[in-house]
C-alpha cells in the first residue's frame, strides 16, 4: 500500500532544538510564535521510561496512577482507518463514545497490537487532575507556574483531523510516534473547516483527510500545503504550539500516549475568545455586506489594530473598558452587562 499522501507530499520539518531545560521553559519560549520541536524534552520522565520498556509496562504504569474513574472511550470499526472522523452524512460521528475502564481500554489497545485491520480504540483529552492525579507530580514539565489544564491521550493508530486550539500548547509524546502537519491559523479559508457547533472533538475540524485528500472536493488544500510543516515525535520529545495554530495529528505506535499542557496568555476571567465569535454569528454574519464591512472597521479599530493607541487620546480616567490591561472589577462589569444584554 502506498504511503499516506501527508508522508509523500515532502513538506518541510519543523524547527527543533536540543537541551531545552523544564526550569527555564517558559522564559524560552515567551515570544515564540512558530511551532517548535523540543528534542528529548521529556525522555527523563519516568513515565517515557516506562514506555520505552514495553506496551505493557506503559499500561501498567498508566494504571498504577489511574483514579478508577471511567474513561471516555471512542470505539471505531477497523474499516475507519483509525480517522476520528463523522460518519458519511455527518449527522453523527464514524465511532462509539463509552465509559470505560481504563485497564479494560488497554487490554483491548494491546491484544489488537500488530493487527492490520484492528478496530479504533482512542481515550481523548482526560484531565489528570481527575484521571491520573499524580501523573503531573512525577512528570513534571516546567509549566506549573502558568497553571495549565495538563491531559491525557491515548489509543492504538489513531488519525485526529486538522483543528486548532487557543490556548498555547506544550505536548510531551510519551509513548509511541506521532506526526503533527502544522498550518498557521491564515490559512483556514484553505482547510475547509467543518460546523462549529458539531465536531468529533468539539472543536471545528477541516474536513479535508490528509491521507488521502480529494482535491476536486477541497481545491484550495493544495495552497494550505505551501505554508504546512511536519513534526515527527519519538518517546521523550515534546511540541510546542502556539496558540491557533492548525494540527493535524496521527499516531503511528501501537500504544500512544500524550501528555498535553495548556495555559491561555490573558487572566481567565477576560472569558473565552470563541464566545465572542458566536456572539459575532448571531449579531452580524446576518447583517448586509456595507454592514458588515462598517463593523469590520471597527473591530479592527478597538480590537485587531489595537496597539496603533485607539484610547491614547482619551483622558486615562475616562478610558473605561478600552483601558489596558482590563482590570478583573472592569472586566466583570462588561460580563454581567453583556449577559443582561443578551436576555433581552
Amino acid at each position: 500500500m502506498d504511503a499516506p499522501f501527508i508522508e509523500r507530499a515532502g513538506l518541510p520539518e519543523t524547527r527543533e532544538v536540543w537541551g531545552a531545560d523544564s526550569k527555564t521553559i517558559l522564559d524560552y519560549l515567551a515570544g515564540v510564535t512558530q511551532p517548535l520541536i523540543l528534542r528529548g524534552y521529556c525522555a527523563h520522565f519516568p513515565s517515557v521510561a516506562a514506555a520505552k520498556k514495553s506496551d505493557r509496562a506503559m499500561a501498567d504504569y498508566l494504571l498504577e496512577h489511574y483514579s478508577g474513574y471511567p474513561v471516555n472511550s471512542c470505539y471505531g470499526e477497523a474499516k475507519t482507518g483509525g480517522r476520528v472522523f463523522y460518519n458519511e452524512d455527518m449527522s453523527g460521528f464514524n465511532f462509539q463514545v463509552r465509559q470505560t475502564p481504563l485497564g479494560t481500554l488497554l487490554d483491548e489497545i494491546l491484544c489488537h497490537a500488530g493487527q492490520s485491520d484492528a478496530p479504533m480504540r482512542y481515550m481523548p483529552s482526560s484531565e489528570v487532575s481527575y484521571w491520573f492525579p499524580h501523573f503531573s507530580a512525577a512528570n513534571e514539565a516546567g509549566v506549573h507556574t502558568v497553571s495549565p489544564v495538563g491531559s491525557l491521550w491515548l489509543g492504538n493508530k489513531v488519525r485526529i483531523a486538522a483543528h486548532y486550539d487557543f490556548p498555547n500548547n506544550l505536548a510531551c509524546n510519551i509513548a509511541g510516534q506521532r506526526r503533527f502537519t502544522l498550518l498557521p491559523p491564515d490559512q483556514i479559508n484553505n482547510l475547509y473547516p467543518g460546523p462549529l457547533e458539531f465536531a468529533p472533538g468539539g472543536q471545528e475540524i477541516s474536513l479535508v483527510d490528509f491521507h488521502n485528500p480529494d482535491f476536486e472536493k477541497f481545491p484550495r488544500f493544495r495552497s494550505a500545503l505551501d505554508h504546512a510543516q511536519v513534526a515527527v515525535l519519538e518517546a521523550g520529545d515534546a511540541l510546542y504550539i502556539p496558540g491557533m495554530w492548525w494540527h493535524h495529528v496521527e499516531s503511528m505506535g501501537q500504544l500512544n500516549v500524550l501528555y498535553t499542557h495548556w495555559w491561555r496568555d490573558s487572566a481567565a476571567y477576560m472569558g473565552r475568545p470563541t464566545n465572542a465569535l458566536l456572539h459575532a454569528v448571531l449579531g452580524l454574519r446576518n447583517l448586509p455586506a456595507h454592514q458588515r464591512k462598517a463593523w469590520k472597521a471597527l473591530f479592527d479599530y478597538y480590537i485587531f489594530d489595537a496597539e496603533k493607541g485607539a484610547a491614547e487620546h482619551i483622558a486615562p480616567g475616562a478610558r473605561g473598558m478600552l483601558e489596558q490591561p482590563l482590570a478583573l472589577d472592569a472586566a466583570m462589569q462588561l460580563r454581567a452587562k453583556l449577559q443582561n444584554d443578551l436576555k433581552r
